[in-house]
């Protein structure tokens, strides 16, 4: 018998998603939580990081508690239950959802009219600092950020009001270069998110403005990150305005011209690795839903 997994009714986690639903259905019975009704013990509840007043609840009436932190870093302040944690979760996801939208369909046709494209949406400091630090080169580039939107004719959306996996084909086949600008500067956080994930699926070489390290953690999973046009020393400064400037010394090196067939290698290797259904798959089995299995029969 399959082990009953019970969600919480209303609540968006990594169990809902429609894209994912007959991956969790062939190792789960998922069932909506009713009060109202008495569970065995040997039933998995699966709760959000907030939804911390229902997983309490349960934890004290000794069940088995899932708490759905994949979209997150790790938390001690879950470790009471058990966290459901990897830092490998966005790129899985991400793979399967976009799959689902048929992005994985984009074929690239290249102009190289503008040397780069950023697209930044939400606002703080460090992001008001970067678009300053990127002023030389914004009138060669695509970008959006608070109220600079791409809403001409030719490319007919305000990011604002569209939603963050949102894929507008010709903002890659226009530009040369991706300046992805991470969720974080720091350590601690998820390492690479969808921004970081968006020039590996849509064929475009990048300059990640994140975390150290970044660069090393996506090539751990097997992606290609582009020494041949850039001095990727930057991904292992830890001072962030060194970063930074390392960084934008490098969008010096970027021309409007034809990548080469180097280039053009590492951008279809990168592509065809990000969509590799069976391999996601198996990651998703192997390292979330095996130790889970482990978890609901101890």
């Amino acid at each position: 018998m399959k082990i009953k997994l019970i969600l919480q009714p209303n609540k968006f986690t990594s169990f809902t998603s429609n894209y994912l639903e007959s991956l969790w259905s062939e190792y789960f019975d998922i069932e909506l939580y009713d009060e109202s009704t008495t569970y065995s013990h040997d039933t998995l509840f699966a709760c959000l990081n907030n939804d911390d007043l229902v997983a309490g609840k349960l934890l004290d009436q000794e069940y088995k508690v899932v708490i759905d932190n994949l979209w997150e870093a790790y938390s001690a302040e879950f470790d009471q239950f058990y966290q459901l944690n990897n830092p490998n979760w966005c790129w899985w996801n991400e793979s399967l959802w976009w799959k689902s939208r048929q992005y994985d369909q984009y074929v690239p046709n290249k102009t190289y009219k503008e040397i780069g494209l950023m697209t930044i949406r939400r606002a703080d400091s460090t992001r008001d600092l970067i678009v300053t630090k990127m002023q030389p080169w914004l009138d060669q580039m695509l970008w959006s950020y608070k109220d600079k939107r791409m809403q001409d004719d030719k490319y007919l959306v305000d990011t604002s009001e569209v939603d963050q996996r949102f894929m507008n084909p010709q903002w890659f086949d226009d530009t040369c270069i991706n300046v992805t600008v991470e969720s974080g500067i720091s350590p601690g956080g998820l390492p690479a998110t969808e921004k970081i994930y968006k020039p590996l699926a849509f064929y475009q070489p990048m300059l990640v403005i994140g975390q150290p390290g970044a660069l090393e953690f996506i090539k751990n999973q097997g992606f290609e990150t582009f020494d041949n046009m850039f001095d990727e020393q930057y991904d292992q400064e830890i001072n962030f305005e060194k970063r930074l400037h390392m960084i934008l010394e490098n969008l010096n090196q970027v021309r409007r011209e034809p990548y080469s067939d180097l280039t053009w290698e590492k951008l279809k290797h990168n592509h065809n690795h990000f969509y590799n259904e069976q391999l996601v798959k198996q990651k998703i089995i192997t390292e979330i839903i095996e130790p889970l299995l482990e978890y609901a029969e101890t």
